[in-house]
């Protein structure tokens, strides 16, 4: 029950999960992938209360339903006298099954703090009761000294903690921002690697641990190898029960082009609180680089991002506040394939009646710039017949707002455009594609051009409500 509550109503977290599942198993049927989908939410709720089972019971009262694995593996390690490091992952059973195996195998494990105190404290305090250590994943030496007096280290390395030390590796066939930490680790004393994958067996009723042992020569000297070897073991351990996966990480967030690379397209950008002297601060020799009053403009930083200010209200009543529609338009028009902007973080400032982001430049040439006979009039053409299609309608058509590279378009102006949940109407069209070609000063030739390739593009042609509408921008 609680798993499929919070199928329904963990929107962010549902759209994540199918995003990673969608990229991790693209051999499943699209039925397929929404019944796993489905299933590790309700994998996710059990696991929820085998943590909190975990956390406030004695372990003693279920060990025997503890089922170890390959055991040998693991003393073989320990005998070597120079500690383990012991690679686990974020499975559903984690807090239960490590308390169960505390009983038998003294380990200590490595964590990354939580935001919220309170469930950080109720964590920290469930792992200490059954572990023989708790390290904060930034606390090298006190992990180290660890390790060196020949104890078992547990760290997970299969969550996305950027690209700081950090390689791109593959995972489930897509690059992931892959930590080097544990490769670090073993290295010091030359610690053996174990891979310890657990799950919970419907079957038997058991929870299983079973130990793998990595290769004597591993950590390698190639940072990249090392991270993709471990990542394929991890898969093949993720695969036995893939529903038992955590999918709810944004595992694959950090990507080698940068944030616009990201697949978590639809997620909302996080709105930060900032006080006048730092926003005085970021813009400290910023240039202004486009500005229609003083509460909207555009600037560009000394790191060359750029940084968008916007009113906190619309002008226009029951409108969207501008910088609302600056996100959410943006993040609609890149889910539907239309290349936009891509904005990394949005700050309120505190006692300012406007709002800021940082958005990451488009690359190539407005259409202001382009020359007419340089301009790509066909493309352009399918560019608005897609736009129009898709139910995108420009609420202020800005060549300069309109970017071309590569053999593609994108838009700069999200926030002047209206959203349909279906292709918009032939007047729209019609008001769109007129206000484009007199702005660009298109001669007649490329204007009939253009309104050819456009009828082509979306099969309009023998639609004569479209074609009578038409026949307007062929005389200026």
């Amino acid at each position: 029950m609680l798993g499929k509550m919070l199928f329904i109503f963990a929107n962010e977290r549902r759209y994540i999960v199918a995003t990673n599942i969608k990229l991790c198993f693209p051999e499943l049927s699209k039925t397929e992938q929404e019944q796993l989908i489905k299933d590790c939410f309700i994998e996710n709720g059990r696991g929820l209360i085998d943590t909190m089972v975990g956390w406030f019971r004695n372990p003693k009262q279920f060990q025997t339903m503890l089922d170890i694995k390959n055991v040998e593996a693991l003393d073989n390690a320990l005998a070597k006298g120079k500690g383990v490091v012991l690679l686990g992952a974020h499975y559903t059973t984690l807090d239960f099954t490590a308390n169960l195996v505390s009983l038998q195998i003294p380990f200590a494990v490595t964590y990354r703090p939580h935001k919220n105190a309170l469930f950080d404290a109720l964590m920290l305090r469930g792992r200490l009761k059954n572990t023989n250590g708790v390290f904060d994943r930034y606390d090298i030496r006190g992990t180290l000294r660890h390790l060196k007096k020949n104890n078992i280290i547990w760290y997970a390395p299969d969550q996305d903690y950027g690209s700081n030390h950090s390689v791109f590796a593959p995972f489930f066939g897509n690059p992931a921002a892959t930590i080097t930490a544990a490769s670090r680790l073993a290295k010091f004393y030359n610690s053996p690697v174990l891979l310890a994958r657990h799950h919970r067996n419907d079957i038997t009723g058991k929870y299983e641990i079973e130990f793998y042992p990595f290769p004597e020569d591993y950590p390698g000297s190639d940072d990249v190898a090392d991270a993709a070897y471990m990542n394929q073991q991890l898969e093949k351990a993720i695969r036995l029960y893939p529903s038992q996966y955590m999918w709810t990480h944004k595992r694959f967030k950090t990507q080698a082009d940068g944030k616009p690379a990201s697949p978590y397209i639809a997620i909302k950008t996080p709105v930060n609180k900032m006080d006048r002297q730092h926003f005085n601060t970021m813009i400290e020799g910023s240039k202004i680089i486009e500005e229609q009053h003083s509460k909207n403009l555009t600037r560009i930083l000394h790191n060359n991002a750029l940084f968008r200010i916007l009113p906190l209200s619309s002008s226009k009543f029951f409108e969207k506040p501008p910088m609302q529609l600056f996100d959410t338009n943006a993040r609609l028009l890149r889910l539907a394939g239309v290349n936009s902007i891509t904005i990394d973080n949005i700050f309120e400032i505190k006692s300012a009646d406007f709002i800021a982001a940082t958005y990451f430049p488009l690359y190539g040439e407005s259409l202001a710039k382009i020359q007419h006979s340089e301009l790509p009039v066909d493309q352009l053409a399918d560019f608005f017949a897609k736009v129009h299609q898709l139910g995108f309608f420009f609420t202020q058509v800005k060549p300069s707002k309109i970017y071309y590279a590569n053999g593609e378009f994108s838009i700069a102006n999200p926030e002047d455009i209206k959203v349909f949940p279906t292709s918009i109407c032939y007047a729209d069209r019609f008001l769109n594609i007129q206000s484009l070609l007199n702005k660009l000063e298109l001669p007649e030739n490329q204007r009939t051009q253009f309104a050819e390739a456009y009828m082509a593009a979306t099969g309009l042609e023998r639609v004569s409500e479209f074609t009578q509408l038409f026949s307007k921008l062929l005389f200026r």
